[in-house]
């Protein structure tokens, strides 16, 4: 009859902590290096979620001022853009001179972007600053979230792949502790079994 299958945390369990007769010391050193590893993970995930909060902070304010800041009008294209490139890239942007009308009714002109193939005379929504220049959309409140979640992600798992990594090194290290082990003792063996 064959043994029922272990459950993971039984074999989660055997693995933290080895046991038998052939254990070496640095085999439970090693599977207290894994325990030590999986707690700093879990205790990055409270500072992940400090540093979320800290750049959320930052953006939320970023977004707000650039909101407060930054009005959208219609643009006129006063000339033709490029048409689009066969096997290009998929989005293509290229400048071309526009007009357009600030909130005060003063009328400014500049290049603006716009996609390829864009006629003269086609109206757009463009964004502008409070001096009147043309600056990418405001940030949004979902992008500021959506910037501190990556962030905070990003940190967590840089802090994961540094313990992996250090794991790692110490299970080869130890490999090669473990293969020189297991041959000085069939060397003695052998010379053992040749001296009869």
């Amino acid at each position: 009859m064959t043994p029922a299958p272990e459950s993971w945390p039984v074999r989660f369990w055997r693995l933290i902590h080895p046991g038998g007769p052939l254990v070496r010391p640095w085999d439970r050193w090693e599977a207290r290096l894994l325990v030590v590893a999986i707690l700093l993970a879990v205790a990055a995930v409270p500072l992940a979620g400090v540093l979320v909060s800290g750049v959320y902070a930052r953006q939320s304010e970023l977004a707000r001022e650039q909101q407060a800041d930054r009005t959208q009008v219609t643009a006129v294209v006063l000339a033709n853009a490029g048409a689009f490139v066969a096997g290009g890239p998929a989005v293509q942007v290229t400048e071309v001179p526009a007009l357009w009308r600030l909130p005060d009714g003063t009328e400014r002109s500049g290049p603006v972007s716009v996609p390829a193939g864009t006629d003269q005379g086609t109206r757009l929504p463009i964004w502008i600053d409070g001096a009147g220049e043309p600056v990418p959309p405001p940030l949004s409140a979902f992008s500021a979230l959506s910037i501190a979640l990556g962030v905070g992600l990003l940190g967590w798992l840089g802090v994961v792949l540094v313990l992996t990594l250090a794991v790692l090194a110490v299970h080869l290290a130890l490999d090669r502790v473990r293969a020189a082990a297991w041959a000085r003792e069939w060397e003695t063996l052998s010379q053992g079994r040749s001296g009869r």
